[in-house]
């Protein structure tokens, strides 16, 4: 019923005339707002961000492991929903919301969610007229699938860390979402990208963390002191358990042990679609600290530390530092 319900128009002449209708008052009068004015969102959502290369999928696999937030596989697709909403606010508002929860399921990496989002669109077309929003529609798909495969969650987030350079994007969505700052030492990043991608992607991957870190401490200048919390994927690795407990008391979730035997549990399976994401399918470790010694050359390793040190030194990565690369 809800797939049927999925594409189900009125017909065609009296569809264009509230469609026409519809687009006019808008235009004249008002726009369906990105975020929620009415405080009638499910949670405060939750963004995992970062540089990339950085452990986002770790941490992912590991907060789904206690089943209290729901985090798919990241698709990275709300930064782009706020501009492509101001593109279509002449449509009626089912068409609109046909147009927003089919970007999650056209988009390449949706597969992994396996999810079915039919019930989505119904309960997103009943979304009382003032409470119509871009954040309605967003919530109303992460509850769809928190409800298929979490349905005791507290919450949901989103993962991806090309949102780290769209937060004010994603704020004005979601102005009271928290975020999750993973950072890491730029030296492993930089050695993870160009293993992964080649030689010629460090001076890319270098001015990805640099700017990554600018675009974090910038927005967190003007956010709320609660909202965000910046944890080190080293810590991570090295003290998983204060480190997780540290995190879910920022996100309101409670720490459990299941959460570090996230390899085991079936919320972890990026690693059986994407090559890159094999570690995930292992108990966690601490031997990929310090890898760019051995993948970096001496020049590598020159490039990298002359354009990340200062913030290396900011973010305390050089406290022990003897001069030694």
């Amino acid at each position: 019923m809800g797939y049927t319900k999925k594409y189900r128009y009125t017909p065609v002449f009296q569809a264009r005339v509230e469609n026409m209708w519809s687009g006019i008052v808008r235009k004249l009068f008002n726009q369906y707002p990105l975020s929620d004015h009415k405080g009638t969102l499910s949670c405060q959502p939750v963004f995992i961000i970062s540089a990339g290369r950085s452990g986002t999928t770790l941490l992912r696999s590991m907060l789904a492991a206690s089943f209290q937030i729901a985090i798919p596989p990241e698709t990275q697709i709300i930064h782009l929903l706020a501009n492509k909403f101001y593109t279509i606010q002449n449509l009626h508002w089912k068409d609109i919301c046909r147009l927003v929860v089919s970007n999650f399921e056209s988009h390449q990496l949706f597969p992994l969610w396996d999810s079915d989002l039919s019930s989505a669109y119904q309960k997103a077309f009943d979304i009382p007229e003032k409470e119509r929003c871009l954040a309605k529609i967003i919530d109303e798909v992460f509850k769809t699938y928190a409800e298929q495969h979490f349905p005791d969650a507290f919450c949901w987030g989103d993962q991806s860390p090309i949102h780290t350079f769209f937060l004010p994007t994603i704020q004005s969505v979601f102005p009271t979402a928290k975020y999750i700052h993973l950072m890491r030492d730029s030296r492993d990043v930089v050695s993870s990208f160009i293993t992964r991608f080649g030689n010629e992607k460090i001076y890319e991957a270098t001015y990805r963390w640099v700017e990554s870190i600018k675009r974090v401490q910038k927005f967190q200048s003007k956010a709320n002191a609660d909202q965000m919390i910046e944890v080190k994927y080293e810590d991570l690795v090295e003290n998983p358990e204060p480190t997780l407990t540290q995190i879910c008391n920022f996100v309101g979730i409670t720490y459990r042990s299941s959460m570090l035997d996230y390899w085991k549990l079936p919320t972890t399976i990026e690693h059986k679609y994407q090559s890159y994401h094999q570690n995930i399918g292992k108990p966690v470790f601490t031997s990929s600290i310090g890898k760019w010694k051995e993948r970096l050359t001496k020049e590598q390793q020159t490039y990298v530390f002359s354009h990340t040190e200062y913030y290396l030194k900011l973010k305390g990565y050089l406290d022990d530092y003897d001069g030694d690369l």
